[in-house]
């Protein structure tokens, strides 16, 4: 059976766990507030830090407190987003191993692993924040190099969160792991990535198209039913925030399903 054929069928049995424990969906849904509230956390002193860079004080210190607080943010964000991951991932292995999960006992695997979870965050942390050095510093030549190193990074890494709940390795030792299993897999997981972003595009392209018209509509009627032309454009994105939740639980029951596959 070819990759993609193959890959077809992990999506679809990816999209029968989904249908079956729809429960899932609570994971990214906290982990989309968590990492919201993350944000909210880090505005003020991000605009701090900026303030200081502009106006010149801490004597020149203003860029380093920015990476400083960049690096702070993307591990609190990463730390929130591994921790509901591996969660998700607790209760897929459990349901797809014949077992009767539950978001309680998902939740309590998940703290068993926060050690690997943190030092993973860390990791992570500091790829992404030289990344982000090494982009802002490079020409259009350089920042292309850096995206397709940030690529092969997420194809390495793959497999890190699930290789720390089912192995209980070490986040660096679980790195070794998952690269080892990208010979067998990286054609699958481009093939799906391809494949969620496909179907994503298509099914947000209706709901932008909604709330074009709805724009087009209130201006065209001079400011006039506002609220029928509000309520058609607030429904359009709410179903663009539920269209995200789906394919980011789809995206990570994937990851699950491969791995075990």
């Amino acid at each position: 059976m070819s990759k993609t054929a193959t890959t077809w069928e992990l999506m679809k049995a990816s999209w029968h766990v989904l249908m079956r424990d729809k429960v899932l969906l609570v994971f990214p849904v906290v982990s989309g507030i968590a990492c919201f509230l993350v944000l909210l956390t880090f505005i003020v002193p991000a605009l701090g830090a900026g303030l200081a860079g502009s106006g010149g004080l801490f004597h020149g210190q203003g860029e380093i407190l920015t990476w400083v607080l960049l690096f702070f943010y993307y591990l609190c964000n990463f730390f929130v987003v591994f921790f509901f991951n591996a969660a998700l991932v607790d209760f897929v292995v459990t349901r797809m191993r014949g077992g009767e999960p539950a978001i309680g006992k998902s939740l309590r695997a998940a703290v068993a692993c926060l050690p690997q979870i943190a030092l993973w965050a860390v990791v992570s942390s500091t790829v992404g924040v030289v990344l982000k050095a090494l982009e802002g510093r490079a020409g259009f030549l350089g920042r292309l190099a850096v995206a397709l190193v940030g690529v092969a990074w997420a194809l390495v890494t793959y497999f890190v969160v699930p290789i720390i709940v089912v192995e209980r390795k070490g986040a660096l030792e679980a790195v070794g792991g998952s690269k080892d299993l990208l010979a067998r897999t990286w054609g699958k997981q481009i093939v799906s990535g391809l494949g969620y972003g496909l179907i994503g595009f298509l099914l947000t392209v209706p709901a932008i198209a909604i709330i074009v018209a709805a724009f087009v509509g209130w201006l065209a009627s001079d400011g006039g039913y506002i609220g029928g032309w509000g309520t058609l454009a607030v429904a359009a994105m709410l179903y663009l925030v539920a269209l995200v939740i789906v394919l980011s639980a789809l995206r990570a029951i994937f990851g699950v399903v491969l791995y075990l596959f």
